[in-house]
């Protein structure tokens, strides 16, 4: 069965969408972590006396580190894109390629708790041998869920309508 498409929809498949992270979102990220990561070395400072909330504390501390070493790395890419929706599939920073026909399931995840966002990911589940699930955290992405997933179906749809390749 045949799905319409629009003109201007298939017009917009013809070049693939790429997909940078947000300057904005990862300077945010950055000072954030700079500052908490600051707060919790004082304070895993003056647990000397307290070995174990001492350990616990630098623990967390570490935690903070790799997220703003996660920020200060994504800096570093802004000119690259995270993420390129095509008519083939999708394209990640990684070189990966999981084509429209190998995903069995394309999900984005938006978790909060009381407000804050705790996670956003994107997870693709494939019929390959490797991957068989494909996470990414997209929180990042100066995209969010909605025109994430709209982009997808247009970009599929697309795929689908395309004459086939010989």
């Amino acid at each position: 069965m045949a799905i319409y498409s629009s003109p201007q929809n298939r017009q917009k498949t013809q070049k693939p969408r790429e997909v940078y992270y947000s300057r904005t979102k990862l300077i945010i990220g950055t000072v954030i972590w700079t500052v908490a990561s600051a707060l919790c070395g004082v304070l895993t400072f003056r647990l000397m006396n307290s070995p174990g909330a001492m350990a616990l504390c630098g623990a967390v501390n570490l935690c903070m580190l790799w997220m703003l070493y996660g920020c200060i790395r994504a800096l570093g890419q802004l000119d690259k894109p995270a993420l390129v929706i095509s008519r083939e599939g999708i394209l990640f920073a990684d070189g990966l390629l999981i084509e429209w026909a190998d995903m069995t399931e394309n999900t984005y995840f938006s978790q909060s708790y009381m407000g804050i966002p705790t996670l956003k990911m994107i997870q693709i589940k494939t019929t390959l041998e490797k991957p068989k699930v494909k996470k990414m955290r997209v929180a990042a992405l100066d995209i969010d869920s909605d025109e994430y997933l709209e982009l997808c179906d247009v970009y599929n749809q697309g795929a689908a309508l395309a004459p086939a390749r010989a």
